[in-house]
């Protein structure tokens, strides 16, 4: 009762509204309450005791009705800045999706599903920064993030989770669909030039997904994805792999750095 008077919690005006009524409703019961009481023991006569309420109602609800708003005001505005504030906390600001802290607690709030997982970056994207400079270079990440949003949001949280890198988490769609999907994500960037400081520059990305993994079993998924990953750059990136397909696979020099070693995009990007 404290804090629905006191500390409210109000996010819309529909909410608001329902505070001021409610106040006001309070206010004019406590109030009528203690004037029925004087009235009656100060009693002279019906339409001077019915006249003094009315008073008492209408004088309580013009006062209790701007006082109420305003403080709910203040606490609706109060909301929004939160709300504001931690949607920025959970966005990457270059591209408009979620960052990496945003994506690791959607896996963290997940049941026990069985989930894939994708991890993309783009291509030789030093390159890009040295020949085009690095303004140029966020308008990359940016148009790709707007790509792969326009192609893979659907299916699962899609982030930034750091320089050229992407995630995408899905639990309702297997790592073969996937896997289709981006497939024609990589080609559609590929395919299209990116206007940046008015220059038409062209990139591709890479992709490794996995599957099968569940909420509690994360970091062996990202770890599989991020193999898959290593070996479609290896392989001379602008493709996607799953981690099924690794098993056999055998790029040129496939056994000459781990995916945790140096990249090789970062010696050559």
């Amino acid at each position: 009762m404290f804090n629905r008077f006191f500390r409210p919690t109000i996010r819309d005006a529909r909410e608001l509204r329902r505070f001021v009524l409610r106040v006001v409703a309070f206010c004019v019961a406590l109030s009528l309450g203690v004037d029925i009481v004087v009235q009656l023991l100060l009693f002279v006569d019906w339409p001077t005791a019915i006249r003094n309420w009315i008073v008492t109602v209408i004088e309580t609800a013009a006062l209790g009705a701007p006082i109420s708003y305003g403080f709910g005001i203040t606490q609706l505005e109060l909301y929004q800045a939160k709300q504001v504030a931690e949607l920025a906390s959970r966005t990457d600001p270059m591209t408009g999706l979620l960052n990496r802290r945003a994506l690791t607690d959607h896996v963290r709030h997940l049941d026990g599903a069985t989930l894939a997982l994708v991890i993309a970056d783009i291509d030789n994207f030093k390159r890009v920064n040295d020949v085009y400079g690095h303004l140029a270079g966020d308008r990359v990440i940016e148009a790709v993030g707007r790509i792969m949003a326009d192609e893979l949001a659907e299916l699962g949280p899609l982030a930034r989770v750091g320089g050229e890198e992407f995630a995408l988490i899905s639990r309702d769609v297997g790592a073969d669909e996937i896997a289709a999907r981006l497939e024609a994500t990589r080609r559609r960037i590929a395919e299209t030039p990116i206007i940046a400081e008015g220059r038409a520059v062209r990139v591709t990305i890479s992709a490794g997904v996995a599957g099968g993994g569940r909420r509690d079993e994360f970091d062996a998924l990202y770890a599989r994805a991020d193999r898959a990953l290593y070996l479609a750059k290896l392989s001379g990136r602008n493709r996607v792999l799953t981690f099924d397909e690794i098993a056999n696979f055998e790029p040129p020099h496939a056994g000459a750095a781990s995916r945790r070693g140096p990249r090789p995009e970062q010696a050559s990007a």
